[in-house]
């Protein structure tokens, strides 16, 4: 249980599932589904796990022995921002203002968190152990 003074992330997300019909250029509340898909957490950081927020303009690696990490693109002038949680598969897109953030795996295998910035773009980022 978090004392007085404990750090604390909670992240919410949700997605609300649509389908394309057709070639048109609109979308549609999905119908097998039809309801919003919601997910948080609530990750308590320790004093000494805690970091600040970090900029990057360029890619590099973001740590190891991590079990947070939080990422948002801040601007995109040109180029893409992606984030590979081995170090080299880039699997997630982040476009100007979106934000990736979840617990990642610490142990072995330990998640090797890489932001790639190809062009122009400023990210921030945090992390937790």
């Amino acid at each position: 249980m978090a004392e007085d003074g404990d750090k604390r992330i909670l992240y919410k997300n949700y997605c609300t599932p649509q389908e394309q019909v057709g070639s048109t250029d609109r979308y549609y509340l999905d119908g097998d589904c039809g309801r919003k898909l919601t997910g948080s957490y609530m990750y308590d950081l320790d004093s000494a796990g805690t970091t600040v927020v970090n900029t990057l303009t360029s890619t590099a690696a973001i740590g190891t022995a991590i079990d947070f990490i939080a990422v948002t693109a801040t601007s995109i002038t040109s180029g893409t921002v992606t984030i590979s949680l081995d170090g080299s598969t880039e699997i997630i897109q982040l476009l100007e203002g979106e934000c990736f953030a979840s617990k990642i795996n610490a142990s072995s295998p330990a998640a090797t968190p890489k932001v790639h910035i190809s062009g122009t773009a400023t990210v921030d980022y945090m992390t937790g152990t």
